[in-house]
C-alpha cells in the first residue's frame, strides 16, 4: 500500500536560526529570541503562515455549546498540520500515532488563538473517519491528555499535553518511556523538557511573561501551565532534586554544531 507521506524538509525558520548562529556566532538561546521577534513583527493573522500552516476558520472559544454553529462567533486561526517532527513518531509507530500528535497540536493551537474545533473540524482536517476521531479523542483522554474540542467541553482542563509530558519527566520518567506511552519525538518531548527549564530559570530571575514569550518562543498560556508545575513540584521534597537538576541542565550558552553537521534545529 502507497503511502503519502513527503519527508522531513528543513523551514525558513531553521535555515534562518543556522544562519544566526553559523553567520553570526549568536549564542542559541539569542538566535532563538531573534527568529521568535521576527515572526512577532513580521507575521500578522493570515500573512503568519509558515510552510505547513493553513489558515482554518473555527468557533470562538467563549461560544457555548447550546448555540447553533451558525449562530456562533468564529476567528480565523492558523494551525499547523505538518511539523518537522511528525515523520520520527510515524515512522516508529505508524499512522494512528502520527495522527494522534497532529491533533493534540492543533486543537491546543486553535484554544490559544481563542477558538475550539469541533469533532467534525478533525474529521475534515486529519482526513479520518468520525468514528476513528472519536477513538482517538478517547484513547489520549484515557491517557490523561486533555482535548479542548467544542463538543467535549468537559475535556478543556488547565494543561497542554506539553505540560502533561513535562510532568511525567519531573516525576521519573525517562524520555524514552515518555515516548512509548505519548507517541512524541524524543526532540519533541526534549524541546518541552528544556523550554520548562527555560522557563523556571528566568521565573527566578524575575523575568516578566512577556519578555520570557519572547526568549523561549511559547504562548503565555503555556508560560503560566509551566508556571503553576514549577511552583507545584519546586518545593515538594519528592521532586525538588528533580526541578533543580532540570534548572541546572541548560546552560546559558551551548557551542553549536558545524551547518553541515546539523540534521535538524529545534527553534
Amino acid at each position: 500500500m502507497n503511502k503519502y507521506i513527503a519527508g522531513k524538509r528543513m523551514t525558513k525558520e531553521e535555515m534562518f536560526y543556522l544562519r544566526l548562529v553559523e553567520g553570526f556566532n549568536l549564542p542559541p538561546i539569542a538566535a532563538s529570541a531573534v527568529v521568535n521577534i521576527g515572526k512577532e513583527f513580521l507575521s500578522n493573522t493570515v500573512s503568519g503562515v509558515r510552510d505547513g500552516q493553513i489558515v482554518y476558520i473555527a468557533i470562538a472559544e467563549e461560544e457555548g455549546p447550546g448555540k447553533s454553529i451558525s449562530e456562533s462567533k468564529h476567528h480565523e486561526i492558523i494551525l499547523t498540520l505538518d511539523s518537522c517532527n511528525d515523520m520520527e513518531v510515524y515512522q516508529k509507530y505508524g499512522l494512528k500515532a502520527y495522527r494522534q500528535q497532529v491533533m493534540l497540536r492543533i486543537v491546543e493551537e486553535a484554544r490559544e488563538q481563542n477558538a475550539l474545533l469541533t469533532i467534525r473540524d478533525l474529521v475534515k482536517l486529519l482526513k479520518s473517519s468520525y468514528s476513528t476521531i472519536k477513538r482517538d479523542i478517547k484513547e489520549l483522554r484515557r491517557k490523561g491528555f486533555h482535548i479542548p474540542t467544542r463538543g467535549f467541553m468537559r475535556d478543556i482542563g488547565p494543561s497542554s499535553h506539553k505540560t502533561k509530558i513535562v510532568e511525567l519527566y519531573i516525576k521519573g520518567y525517562t524520555p524514552s518511556e515518555i515516548q512509548r506511552s505519548t507517541y512524541h519525538s524524543l526532540k519533541s518531548i526534549e524541546r518541552y523538557i528544556k523550554d520548562f527549564s527555560r522557563v523556571a530559570i528566568l521565573t527566578d530571575r524575575k523575568t516578566s511573561i512577556d519578555d520570557i514569550r519572547l526568549i523561549v518562543g511559547i504562548s503565555e498560556r503555556l508560560i503560566k501551565e509551566y508556571h503553576s508545575l514549577y511552583n507545584k513540584y519546586a518545593t515538594s521534597k519528592d521532586y525538588k532534586k528533580r526541578i533543580n537538576e532540570l534548572v541546572s541542565e541548560v546552560p546559558d550558552y551551548t557551542k553549536p554544531e558545524t551547518f553541515k553537521k546539523t540534521k535538524e534545529v529545534i527553534i
